[in-house]
């Protein structure tokens, strides 16, 4: 791992702990929840979407965490690179996400990332930052690691005069967003699901 900023840039050797850290963060969210409803499958598959999440990003894109305790980890995809094709996630280990994670909650990751894919194509064409995922291991969070993780990217991509799109699916994450300049661009119900997915943009 190298240092940038005061961040750390992740490398592949700590893929696997790094998933488990995004897998206790994003335990509770709801579209997971959704996508595998029983908690004891939920813990024994999840890290198995962030290992191959990590696996691409890492040599695709940029993952930082604030320490070698991995108190959190960011993911950000550049501007060439946002949107990939599912080739990308098959060669990177994707084919066997549906025997890992389970064909039912595969289908449902894909259907949500298609819709947010989509959304994405729509509301913004120019070149663009996006950043997801984000997230804090539980007994770190409130502490400022979340602040620590985006802080130093904001500056970076500030000079670089590029805006920056996430989506979130709680209204917490909105506001804590928020203080971070983004702003609300579009507010969707996902089709055939009760969640709600908030699009932000920071564009200064």
């Amino acid at each position: 791992m190298f240092e940038l900023e005061n961040l750390i840039r992740l490398s592949k050797e700590y893929i696997e702990p790094a998933s488990m850290v995004l897998s206790r963060a994003f335990f509770n969210d709801p579209i997971v929840c959704w996508q595998i409803p029983d908690e004891s499958k939920r813990k024994a598959k999840l890290h198995y979407i962030w290992k191959m999440i990590l696996k691409i990003w890492i040599k695709l894109g940029e993952v930082y965490t604030t320490s070698e305790n991995l108190e959190g980890i960011a993911v950000w995809h550049p501007p060439e690179m946002v949107n990939i094709s599912y080739r990308k996630y098959i060669l990177n280990g994707g084919f066997i996400l549906p025997f890992r994670f389970g064909i039912k909650s595969t289908k449902k990751l894909m259907y949500v990332q298609d819709v947010n894919v989509s959304m994405r194509n729509h509301l913004i064409k120019t070149p663009h930052w996006y950043l997801g995922p984000i997230g804090v291991d539980p007994k770190y969070q409130g502490k400022g690691f979340a602040s620590k993780l985006i802080k130093p990217m904001l500056k970076r991509i500030f000079w670089e005069n590029l805006p920056i799109l996430l989506e979130t699916n709680s209204r917490k994450n909105v506001y804590i967003y928020e203080h971070f300049g983004f702003d609300v661009f579009e507010e969707i119900i996902i089709p055939k699901t009760n969640f709600i997915s908030w699009i932000m943009i920071k564009s200064d």
